[in-house]
Formats: structure tokens, sequence, C-alpha cells
């Protein structure tokens, strides 16, 4: 039991270091195609030439609370809100996120065929494009986000966003109807 108790004092022990990220500590910049931080904590400036940025709350919270880490995904610390930098650095910061997490948003749906195990999707997205993608466990891989939006993954890893089901036509609306 102590060792439990041990190890809980350390996580919040740890978590109490995280270090708030915002315009007066740290600076971000794109470096040889990279990302990079230079922040100063507690008078000691640190430069990383290459960080990731990982959203805390995906579908919640676009832009507050974004964990950034280093190359060995080692936290560096913690933006409470993106608008907390200036607005280049901000505009800057948007465009990596959106780059992780693009996703594009299904407008309709052509087709969905099953075989062996597998879905064949044939779907329209916002910019007009047809695009062919292919689940496994259909069931599994519609994640339901909130009442009305959905995020689907293919096999690839790939999410594709269904912003409100209810909004889709009736024709993709049955097409899709039997997985939710």
């Amino acid at each position: 039991m102590d060792n439990i108790e041990n190890k809980n004092e350390i996580m919040l022990e740890d978590a109490a270091k995280i270090t708030k990220l915002d315009k007066d500590n740290a600076t971000f910049e794109m470096k040889n195609g990279f990302l990079s931080l230079t922040v100063k904590v507690n008078g000691e400036e640190q430069v990383y030439d290459r960080v990731f940025l990982h959203r805390a709350f995906p579908h919640e919270l676009l832009w507050e609370y974004i964990s950034v880490t280093g190359p060995e995904n080692n936290e560096v610390g913690l933006i409470y809100n993106i608008d907390d930098f200036s607005s280049d650095a901000a505009e800057l910061l948007k465009t990596e996120i959106n780059r992780k997490y693009y996703s594009p948003v299904i407008s309709e749906i052509y087709s969905v065929k099953e075989r062996y195990g597998f879905s064949y999707w044939k779907v329209r997205v916002d910019d007009g494009r047809t695009l062919n993608f292919t689940m496994q466990d259909t069931f599994g891989k519609i994640i339901r986000i909130g009442e009305d939006s959905a995020i689907l993954v293919d096999v690839d890893g790939n999410r594709y966003t269904i912003k409100s089901i209810l909004e889709l036509d009736k024709k993709s609306y049955r097409r899709i109807e039997l997985y939710l």
C-alpha cells in the first residue's frame, strides 16, 4: 500500500511541475521544416529543435490545453490557450495542429459495401473530392462524438469526420445508420 501512495505522490509532484507556456516564456518558430521551441524555465533558456503538439481534449477544446512534447515524447510544457500568444505564433501553432489532426469532413456517403469483415466506403468530402477508404471492425471504428457527430477511422489510421449525422441526406444517413 505504501508503494501505491508513494507512486501517487510522485505523480502529483510531477503534475505540479508542468511548465505553462505562453508569450512571456516561449517562442515557437519553424526551423528546417520542423516546429522548434525556445523556452525560459527558472531563468534558464532551453532550446528544442523539434517539438510536437497534442490536444488534451481533441474534440471539445481545439485551441486550449495543448501539450508540447520533445522528440523523445517527454513533456516540455502545456499551452493553456493558443490565444495567449501573438497572432503570428498562434497562427503557426494552429497550422501545425491542423496538420496533425487533419480529418476530411464527409458531406455525403455514396456507398458502403461489406466483404469478409471489411467495409469499403465511397464518400464525398467538404472540398468536393470523392474518397475511397476501407474500415475493419466498422462498429468499433465509428466513434460517436456527442449526440450528432462521429469520427470514422480507416485501416491506415486516417480519420474522417461527420460533423452532423442528422444533417446528412436521407440516402447517406441510411448507409451509416446500421453502424450507429
